[in-house]
């Protein structure tokens, strides 16, 4: 017996030890443990995979793993799933630590490491008090809470989560466990997950899971093999005290199949001369048969109720006089079947309880199952702190008592809600969706009909976030609903389908939305502003601005008329992020504003109030309003305990004028824990894109390249909003500029303006007018003229000045015109103003060395050289600054062709012949057969100057022509001594 369920409650668990022998074969893997473990200790979280079939060992080893740190003074907590079909107490694992952690601390002082929003602990662990009703919010808050409370109590010393058999557990467990693993920071905390292996089938819940884990950086995996037969001995003389007999070993060796759950029973099945039973499970029943018939009827039904029962509920579930119940129990526990744990009893192993509850023939399957509802139904203070519906419903479900199971089903996925366990509690809604054709009266026992049951499944789902099984709901109700009839219904579930097919990407979500609004009565009501609350956001996000603002106040008006704060305070956000969207600055930020008081007090606004209007600061160029206010939204989502949700979205939402104002290290911490912790698509779409960015101004080209490669993957998958495709267009724009592949670039740029001509928003169209700027000078100069593209360059400038009107922000639009002074050559005024109004404003700052360098090239391109090499030096050292390796590649790049030494000091090398460096290059072009005009192209001169150069060297070398001086050159090698 290994770490096992105790303390009253089938879900509590403590550490309890009975140990039959040394541990055998698994030095290594505790070893890997061990090393696990110095990790956390040294601060860092750690999550510890234990995988392996039944029998194998993962019990035996976490209890030896911990028994060794607990030894040392390290708090071990532990929890196990229990095997009810994913029907259990919601939360099983993690309740069950939580109790332990509870009986250690006091509710108090557990409340108080909780920290904010520790209430909501009360969902999980009764006794803690009343868990506030929060609907989808609550879930969120529940995670961090459980997050937070670990971090806290593993802070003064190592903690030791054990979470027992993970493939039994619920779905909300699966998502808390997900959350916990990535949200858990700075702290002396190791996760110790075991699961059965065996049992992962191809559709099993827990593989993805697992295979998302596996990825994380702070997640180790141990598989436990089986033994091999020098193990299978060394485990059969432990446990039979003397050295085995040959034929002994070789019948355990062949039977056990190295298992060492199996090696116990056949040694003890065995003794050596007994015939072996014909199968396993018939092996696992070796030691209930020759138990009295009394004994066996009571480990029968004591197998029902799962791998451990109390004592109380066991002793009202059998209806015996103390006395025969009693007989029968020690009777079983001096037999090795089960042993006494807290005040009530476990089975030795579970793979023995699963062998017991098959066996049992169908009748009694269901009578069985049917005492233990009965008891628990008629006494639910046998388990006072434990909600009981739940386990009330799979009792008569497995009864097959259809209509007990079907009211049960009902009371229990209201228990499982106020515990935050939607997944489960849409799980047993669709269950009595299963059952309601069998039931006699389903309206009067649900209190509603079946399209109310199938909208609480779908509003579950939704909570849930299974976004994929709420859609396949609201599909099923819109075919029961009759439209005519009861539009109100009908408008809610197409307002419903409308939201989750946006969440999810897919076509149609503005569609349904507009015709919930015409289904919904008109008069005030909460659905009919959600609704159009809900469509005035996704216009929005669609960039159609006139109908956004007049269903934006047709959501206010619905609002204020329901007394819904929240949706006024959501209308006056999407108003403002609109006119931020069609240049209204001070309009949009005075709106804004307006919605803070309300959406700070609502948790469900917080969030996007702080980072709409953080982002607005940053399209208008404000960066360092926008850091405080992404800043402050952090604060306020962390004093509610949610900074590892709404908290990492407002985190990330700093990181864009972090890295704008040149605070690149705080911007990627910022940017990588966002990444860690899974945000929204189109926040990770985001943070993606910022962590791209950062690579190619740093230099790492291909990195880049490959998010522009992955970000347009999911972009195949997924209806794009405007701003997000705008967003991908401009680094995969830079990504082809820093190849040299200016087509693409251009391509990349027209084709996304092109995409939404109808729409001009200054914050993402200048920006990206200003990579097509790039894109089109380098295409010029690529050309060697700027004939057949005047069309291009006057619709690039026609979209800059439509854009740029009445938009507070000019660096975009001063940039743009330097890149296409003289239509592909190089304007030394128009980079010069540039670079002073890079200067003035508060960023973005990386392009301060690129506009430093584009000046310099505009300077030695008029022969200015000493200019030309002051503004390169600068431009250097801002690079350096930066970090900014590419543009410090480009100006390196350049100050080598143009002979301009970027260190002072340095001498020019000697030119032969009496020609200066610089004649010496037009000479070796010359020789090559350039043009004046190549020749000023290929060393960033003009026509007119390489003209003066050439004949200066004709003077030199007394040549006629550039034919002889072409030969004169061959004949004295000066092309190779230029060329050493």
């Amino acid at each position: 017996m290994g770490l096992s369920v105790a303390g009253g409650r089938m879900n509590d668990v403590v550490i309890h030890v009975t140990r039959t022998t040394g541990l055998v074969g698994r030095a290594r893997q505790l070893a890997d443990l061990r090393a696990a473990y110095a990790v956390a200790r040294a601060g860092e979280p750690v999550t510890v995979l234990v995988g392996g079939e039944a029998g194998i060992g993962k019990t035996r080893l976490a209890e030896e793993f911990v028994a060794e740190v607990a030894a040392g003074g390290t708090r071990a907590v532990a929890g196990q799933s229990v095997p009810l079909d994913g029907e259990g107490p919601a939360f099983a694992p993690l309740v069950g630590a939580l109790r332990g952690l509870h009986a250690e601390f006091g509710a108090q002082r557990l409340l108080e490491l909780a920290g904010p929003g520790g209430e909501a602990l009360a969902g999980l662990v009764p006794e803690l008090g009343v868990a506030p009703a929060e609907g989808p919010e609550g879930r969120g808050r529940l995670y961090e809470v459980v997050t937070s409370l670990f971090e806290r109590v593993a802070a003064d010393r190592p903690l030791v989560v054990v979470l027992e058999d993970l493939q039994w557990a619920d779905s909300p467990t699966r998502d808390l466990l997900r959350f916990l693993v990535r949200g858990v920071r700075d702290a002396q905390l190791m996760l110790l997950v075991t699961y059965r292996s065996d049992e992962l089938h191809r559709g099993h819940p827990l593989r993805p899971l697992l295979a998302e884990l596996d990825r994380l950086r702070q997640v180790r995996r141990i598989e436990l093999p089986r033994l091999d037969a020098d193990e299978v001995v060394q485990q059969l003389r432990e446990l039979l005290g003397r050295p085995p007999e040959r034929a002994h070993v070789d019948r355990v060796v062949k039977r056990s199949e190295g298992i060492p759950f199996f090696v116990e029973e056949l040694a003890h099945a065995d003794h050596g001369c007994a015939e072996l039973p014909g199968s396993l499970r018939d092996l696992l029943l070796v030691r209930v048969e020759p138990l009295s018939e009394e004994a066996q009827r009571l480990l029968r039904l004591m197998s029902a109720a799962g791998n451990r029962v109390d004592h109380s509920v066991l002793e009202m579930v059998a209806g015996e006089q103390s006395g025969p119940l009693e007989t029968a129990l020690r009777e079983a526990v001096s037999a090795g079947v089960i042993v006494v744990d807290g005040d009530g009893y476990a089975f030795r192993h579970a793979l023995l309880r699963e062998a017991l509850h098959d066996d049992m023939l169908p009748g009694e399957h269901a009578r069985m199952h049917a005492r233990y509802a009965q008891a628990l139904e008629a006494h639910p203070e046998l388990m006072p702190n434990t909600p009981t519906a739940a386990e009330v419903a799979h009792h008569w479900y497995s009864a097959h008592d259809v209509e007990r199971a079907f009211a049960w089903s009902l009371t229990a996925a209201d228990e499982l809600v106020r515990s935050y366990a939607h997944a489960t509690a849409q799980q047993l809604l669709e269950r009595a969706l299963e059952l309601w054709d069998q039931v006699a009266e389903p309206e009067r026992v649900a209190r509603s009909d079946r399209l109310d049951v199938l909208i609480r499944a779908a509003t579950e789902a939704y909570a849930a976030g299974d976004f994929e099984r709420t859609l396949s709901l609201v599909k099923e109700a819109l075919r029961l609903v009759d439209r005519a009839a009861d539009p109100a219904r009908a408008g809610w579930l197409l307002a419903l389908q409308g939201n989750v097919k946006n969440r999810l990407g897919r076509h149609g979500a503005i569609e349904a939305l507009m015709e919930a609004r015409e289904l919904i009565p008109a008069e005030p009501s909460v659905q009919r502003a959600e609704a159009l609350d809900w469509l005035a956001t996704m216009l929005m996000l669609d960039w159609r601005f006139d109908e956004c603002l007049a269903i934006a106040d047709e959501a206010e008006q619905v609002a204020s008329a329901t007394g819904l704060d929240r949706i006024v305070a959501s209308a006056q956000i999407t108003r403002g992020t609109a006119w931020v969207h069609v240049g209204d600055a001070e309009k949009a930020l005075a709106e804004l504003r307006r919605a803070g008081p309300t959406a700070t007090a609502e948790p469900d606004h917080l969030h996007r109030y702080f980072v709409n209007l953080s982002d607005a600061y940053t399209l208008l160029g404000r960066y360092r309003d926008a850091v405080d206010v992404a800043t402050e939204g952090y604060e306020h989502a962390r004093n509610r305990g949610r900074k590892r949700t709404s908290g990492v979205v407002l985190a990330g939402n700093a990181a864009e004028p972090m890295l704008a104002l040149g605070d690149w290290e705080r911007a990627e911490r910022m940017i990588e824990r966002g990444l860690e912790l899974v945000p929204p698509p189109n926040h990770e779409r985001h943070m993606i894109g910022l962590q791209a960015w950062l690579g190619l101004w740093r230099g790492d080209v291909d990195a880049a390249a490959a998010a522009v490669e992955r970000l347009r993957a999911g972009m195949t998958r997924r209806v794009v909003l405007p701003q997000d495709s705008r967003l991908v267009a401009r680094l995969e724009a830079d990504v082809a500029l820093a190849q040299d592949d200016p087509e693409r670039a251009w391509a990349t740029v027209a084709g996304e303006i092109g995409a939404h001509a109808d729409a001009a928003v200054p914050g993402y169209d200048l920006p990206l007018a200003f990579a097509g700027a790039q894109a089109l000078g380098a295409r010029i100069r690529s050309a060697g003229t700027a004939d057949g593209f005047e069309s291009d360059a006057a619709w690039l400038r026609a979209l800059t000045a439509d854009a740029a009107r009445g938009w507070p922000v000019g660096v975009w639009t001063v940039l743009v015109e330097a890149e296409l002074a003289g239509l592909g050559g190089t304007d030394v005024e128009a980079w010069d103003r540039a670079l002073t109004a890079l200067r003035a404003a508060e960023g973005p700052v990386h392009l301060v060395p690129y506009a430093g360098y584009r000046l310099g090239q505009a300077l030695a391109a008029t022969g200015d050289r000493d200019h030309a090499l002051d503004a390169l030096r600068q431009a250097a050292a801002a690079a350096d600054a930066l970090g900014a390796a590419l543009f410090r590649g480009w100006i390196d790049a350049f100050s080598r062709q143009a002979h301009l030494p970027l260190v002072s000091g340095v001498p020019a090398p000697a030119a032969p012949s009496g020609l200066t460096v610089r004649e010496h290059e037009v000479l070796r072009l010359v020789a090559a057969g350039r043009s004046n005009r190549e020749i000023g192209e290929e060393l960033f001169i003009s026509a007119k100057t390489a003209s003066v150069h050439v004949s200066n060297i004709l003077a030199k070398l007394g040549a006629s022509g550039r034919g002889e001086a072409a030969a004169i050159a061959h004949r004295d090698g000066l092309l190779d001594t230029a060329a050493s």
